[in-house]
């Protein structure tokens, strides 16, 4: 079985020295790539494999084809950028027919005029199983671009909307509950993401931040990744972690910690990021112009691990961090 985060770091080991153009090479958000004086070009990929990302009787094709557009530009936003193009490939098996095909490329229409990008090219392929893996090229002043790397002891953590949506409609959808009672609410949130692409560009703009990732793979997977993974830690304070009603309707039904999804489900594509103390007022400020919330969660720390501190001032056990491929 391969361990996705050893092949990540063996990766980067082995081709992440950077040419004098690539400005942000293997291990971020996205590529940033230096082609004029002014701008970096930005370039990410990501895939959307059946079985794996989804379930046919989950998701409308239609829904999948934004989706897919969705995810893959949200790396952009997380960078501080703007998307701008993609490129395509589909794998279709011999159970998709051209009417799911036509509803799949409708998806992609809805999603070039929703994020105003433009698809220029791509691949169409034979496969055993659908997937589809986007490429987006976008771009980004070069002094607004925004890493993984570059928080310090101190800087706030904020997180943008509710966490464990995603995941917890992911569940619903599995035993038909979400569309039975009539709140599709937390289907939305697993099969119509909303990358907060005007948020992302806005921090960057602003310079109110020091790093910024989108949160993918869960908040405690992606939060080691500009902390931990750069010699610092992170203390979190669980009672600050934001929720939907619909959330905490419905938690209790398939976890015993309620906490659980929130911090490890996954795909909900926020934007997680840090910020100096001086910097508070004015976050919360774009918030409200804005109409995202965003919460204040926890600090950045010198100890190089994770501590979540529960409501009575313990420390709270660390279980599953989030989502990583090839594990059971």
């Amino acid at each position: 079985m391969i361990d996705e985060l050893r092949a990540l770091k063996q990766i980067k080991e082995r081709f992440g020295e950077n040419s004098k153009d690539v400005a942000v090479g293997i291990g971020d958000d996205a590529a940033a790539v230096s082609t004029n004086p002014e701008n970096y070009v930005l370039a990410t990929t990501d895939s959307q494999v059946e079985g794996i990302h989804f379930l046919k009787n989950t998701i409308s094709p239609r829904q999948l084809g934004r989706k897919s557009i969705a995810v893959s530009v949200s790396d952009i936003g997380a960078m501080g950028g703007t998307p701008k193009y993609i490129l395509a490939t589909a794998g279709f098996s011999e159970n998709e027919d051209q009417t799911y095909i036509d509803s799949f490329m409708n998806g992609i229409k809805d999603a070039e005029q929703e994020f105003d990008v433009k698809l220029i090219g791509g691949n169409l392929t034979a496969a055993d199983k659908f997937f589809v893996d986007i490429t987006v090229l976008g771009e980004v002043k070069k002094e607004d671009v925004v890493r993984r790397q570059g928080a310090v002891i101190e800087d706030i953590i904020f997180v943008s909307g509710t966490l464990g949506d995603s995941s917890l409609g992911l569940k619903l959808l599995g035993v038909n509950k979400d569309r039975n009672n009539g709140d599709s609410f937390l289907a939305d949130k697993h099969n119509s993401p909303v990358p907060r692409l005007k948020l992302g560009s806005e921090l960057a703009r602003k310079k109110l931040i020091t790093s910024m990732i989108d949160i993918s793979d869960g908040l405690l997977l992606d939060l080691g990744r500009i902390s931990v993974d750069f010699g610092l830690g992170a203390k979190i304070d669980l009672d600050n972690i934001p929720t939907s009603k619909q959330y905490r309707k419905f938690i209790s039904e398939f976890c015993d910690d309620k906490y659980e999804l929130a911090l490890s489900g996954g795909e909900d594509y926020e934007l997680l990021f840090t910020s100096p103390k001086k910097n508070r007022q004015e976050i919360f400020s774009l918030s409200a112009e804005l109409g995202i919330q965003i919460t204040e969660i926890g600090n950045i720390t010198g100890d190089k691990k994770l501590n979540l501190i529960i409501p009575d001032a313990t420390k709270k056990e660390i279980g599953k961090r989030g989502f990583v491929h090839f594990s059971k």
